[in-house]
């Protein structure tokens, strides 16, 4: 899947690019199907809070089948690889879970100054693909950004701790105010499907789930294989330590395991 000329120019002004209905609702409830499970596993991949309630599901490809699947997706690789201009790998694969009636927040940051920082990425040629796995509105728990915040490069923020996850760049509460000053903030919505794609250095938060709905979104960091991280520091589920080109699989993966999953039922 290629991007067309107005979206690869919508994405490099405004650093993110939103795609309706990206991914079908048969796509999509076979990979809700496997959540139960995934965030019912004790491994250190699916850290929990303090509570004991699940809050990402790291590196899913290493045990289900469907987010192995989605992780080689030519409607997910294929566009990373056009934007980036080269070959990718995936730096960070996860699923973020926002329950109803939630607590999970994410501060805000640019997911670069981190990789940066800690990681030691050389160079933002690096971005994000979001999924959402449930229809994501103003009440779940959106993803909000701020447009063209792409365009300043790695801004400066300090190294934070952040629960149930490891350290990250967390920006000031000063660089937001004027981020969203000039530029104003959006928090794209849509039914499960939807697909976003933003950048490395896009400035970007959530808040709770205050509403009885859930929102669980896939995320997956996909960096460029000649952009590896220098710091193999943290623990690989959070940046991997090894390289691997993802080669995407034909388009009808995902569809073919959830009929297969139907025959089987």
């Amino acid at each position: 899947m290629r991007l067309n000329a107005e979206q690869v120019e919508t994405f490099e002004r405004e650093g993110f690019l939103v795609v309706p209905e990206l991914f079908s609702e048969e796509e999509t409830a076979v990979l809700r199907a496997d959540l139960p499970r995934i965030f019912s596993l004790d491994r250190p991949e699916v850290p929990r809070s303090a509570s004991g309630v699940p809050l990402l599901a790291h590196r899913l490809e290493r045990y289900s089948e469907a987010f192995g699947l989605l992780l080689r997706h030519p409607r997910m690789v294929e566009p990373a690889m056009q934007l980036l201009d080269g070959p990718v790998y995936s730096h960070q694969y996860k699923v973020v879970t926002k329950p109803p009636f939630g607590k999970l927040d994410l501060p805000w940051h640019q997911d670069y100054g981190t990789w940066h920082a800690i990681d030691k990425m050389p160079e933002c040629r690096a971005m994000n693909f979001a999924l959402f796995l449930h229809d994501v509105n103003e009440f779940n728990g959106p993803i909000t950004l701020i447009p063209r915040s792409h365009r300043e490069g790695v801004l400066d923020a300090p190294v934070e701790a952040l629960d149930g996850s490891s350290s990250f760049a967390k920006l000031t509460n000063e660089t937001v105010t004027r981020l969203a000053t000039e530029h104003g903030m959006v928090a794209p919505k849509g039914p499960a499907g939807t697909g976003l794609f933003f950048h490395g250095c896009s400035a970007h938060a959530s808040v709770p789930n205050i509403s009885p709905w859930p929102r669980d979104n896939v995320y997956s960091s996909l960096n460029r294989t000649d952009n590896g991280i220098r710091n193999r520091g943290r623990p690989e589920f959070y940046a991997n330590h090894e390289i691997e080109e993802l080669v995407p699989l034909a388009d009808d993966c995902l569809m073919q395991f959830a009929r297969r999953q139907g025959n089987a039922a």
